[in-house]
């Protein structure tokens, strides 16, 4: 049972920032002086970087079996840890950063899609040379990496 659930948890994870950036994004815009483009900027730095990086940093670090299967990648080595301290480092620019200003706003952006693109080419490589289409590698976190990057770099220049 607990294996089901964080399984299933594994799957929807990338969801969240989704769901969190469109339900505060809707309740700020419809909020006296609502800004759709700056709303959505910042709710989603705060989701899908901030709250998501908190969620797949913590799960790396305390939840590393389940999700190294997931990946169909070995279990129990350091490199758990370090993903996890890298993605709770993005996660915390991402919730600290509209207290910062833009500036601050596309260095969080800059850092999260270095380190989101360069897991996607991570992922592709292990697509092409073992076949590795395990969820956690090719499934919805593939595109999470992959889009959400492209996503904020568009946003932001779009909205600054």
């Amino acid at each position: 049972m607990r294996d089901r659930i964080l399984r299933t948890a594994i799957t929807l994870v990338p969801f969240v920032g989704l769901v969190g950036t469109i339900v505060m994004t809707v309740i700020d815009v419809l909020a006296p002086g609502g800004d759709l483009g700056r709303d959505l900027l910042e709710n989603s730095v705060l989701w899908m970087i901030g709250v998501q990086g908190w969620m797949t940093g913590c799960g790396h670090m305390f939840f590393g079996e389940p999700i190294a299967e997931s990946i169909g990648w070995p279990s129990k080595t350091p490199w758990q840890w370090e993903v996890g301290l890298a993605s709770l480092a993005t996660g915390v620019l991402g919730v600290i950063a509209s207290g910062f200003g833009d500036e601050f706003t596309l260095a969080t952006i800059i850092a999260f899609s270095v380190f989101y693109l360069g897991a996607a080419v991570g992922h592709v490589r292990e697509m092409v040379t073992h076949r590795n289409f395990k969820a956690g590698n090719a499934g919805p976190i593939f595109f999470f990496d992959v889009l959400v990057p492209v996503y904020l770099i568009v946003l932001y220049t779009v909205v600054t």
